[in-house]
């Protein structure tokens, strides 16, 4: 069943046709559901392990990976650059049998490694190349938030699905067999084991790990822990866009996640709104202003509008018409008039030098919000 759902979406992503009714019950299907099982008839993958393990301890926000992944049709905007540089990853996977069969496990042990296993000295771009970027804007957003704790951020890369030591991390971590009804965790040796199936699986796939869709996640979480795979950018960067602008942009929008993690009891003590749909878009959509706001501040990232907007209006492409899913992120135009209002908060201050404290920040979203959704 899930072979054939994962195969609908992404030929339905090929043809530009995904449905609002069935967006909510793919996404779960593909994202970061762990798969139980490969539909590689030769090999079954081990099951994670029960719900008692720290891969369950944390919330995280909405996985900005879930959305590219599967490409969500919204109904007020059409095909843009971004969907043909998708389709273009995608229908490789799909042309790939080996890649399409096992396109689950290898998206969940990325996942898995990204979020609760990397350690040490991160880097982000597949050759490292934004490293420093991404080093200076974490500074200048711990200090334009005034961040009273440190905060995380990890970088997703393909080149993990190679490593045959990462891949049996993973596997020894998180997954095990079910014996007689009792689970049991994997010994190293059967770990390392299944990781030595994957690098055979890599050399006979052309898209087995390096495809840019096996490191889209995009997240921040309520253990102080940001993601980011460099298939996000990637992507982003594909249609046009400088990709500075995009690691900053989705590194921003993290962040300010964060920043309301923090603040959660004081800014939405009965939840940002009764509705889940509604509470989802309302926090995306403040994530978004408080984006733009650090992103156009002249103590911020100090792009002028002109280079923001073009980020954001492909950007929110992603946005979506799913009014009633609890993922719903609000609508492009939702979405753009929330990231142009957070550019203007930051260029109409009398004092150009001075930041807004979080709760002001806040004060201000508070104060738009029913312009934006109405």
């Amino acid at each position: 069943m899930k072979s054939t759902k994962l195969k609908v979406a992404l030929l339905a992503l090929s043809l530009g046709v995904a449905t609002v009714s069935c967006e909510k019950d793919t996404m779960e299907e593909v994202g970061n559901t762990p798969s139980t099982q490969s539909v590689n008839n030769k090999k079954g993958f081990p099951e994670l392990r029960p719900q008692d393990t720290k891969a369950a301890a944390v919330e995280t926000s909405e996985n900005l990976g879930v959305l590219f992944r599967n490409a969500v049709a919204p109904s007020e905007c059409g095909t843009t650059e971004l969907t043909t540089v998708q389709n273009k990853y995608i229908n490789a996977i799909i042309k790939d049998p080996i890649a399409l069969a096992n396109n689950g496990i290898y998206s969940d042990l990325n996942y898995y490694y990204s979020y609760y296993l990397a350690d040490g000295d991160q880097y982000f771009g597949e050759d490292g190349d934004y490293t420093k970027l991404m080093i200076k804007r974490q500074r200048e957003l711990e200090k334009f938030w005034d961040m009273p704790v440190e905060i995380q951020v990890n970088g997703q890369h393909t080149a993990t699905l190679n490593d045959r030591d990462k891949i049996a991390e993973v596997f020894e971590t998180f997954f095990g067999y079910r014996v007689n009804g009792v689970f049991v965790p994997l010994t190293t040796e059967q770990a390392y084991e299944e990781a030595d199936y994957l690098i055979s699986l890599n050399e006979a796939s052309p898209n087995l790990p390096e495809n840019p869709y096996f490191a889209t996640d995009g997240f921040a979480s309520t253990n102080r822990t940001i993601v980011i795979g460099d298939g996000l950018p990637t992507w982003l960067a594909e249609t046009g866009i400088d990709e500075g602008i995009v690691w900053t942009g989705i590194l921003s929008h993290e962040w300010a996640h964060e920043v309301q993690f923090l603040n959660r009891s004081q800014w939405y003590p009965n939840g940002a709104a009764p509705d889940p749909a509604a509470a989802t878009r309302y926090t995306e959509l403040e994530a978004d202003f408080m984006a733009a706001y650090f992103m156009t501040h002249k103590r911020g990232a100090t792009y002028n509008w002109k280079r923001v907007e073009e980020f954001f209006d492909l950007y929110f492409q992603i946005g979506d018409c799913g009014f009633t899913s609890s993922g719903h992120h609000g609508t492009p135009l939702q979405r753009m008039e929330a990231a142009r209002l957070g550019y203007e908060l930051a260029d109409s201050a009398q004092k150009q030098g001075h930041i807004l404290t979080q709760q002001e920040v806040h004060e201000a979203f508070v104060s738009v919000v029913g312009s934006i959704v109405d």
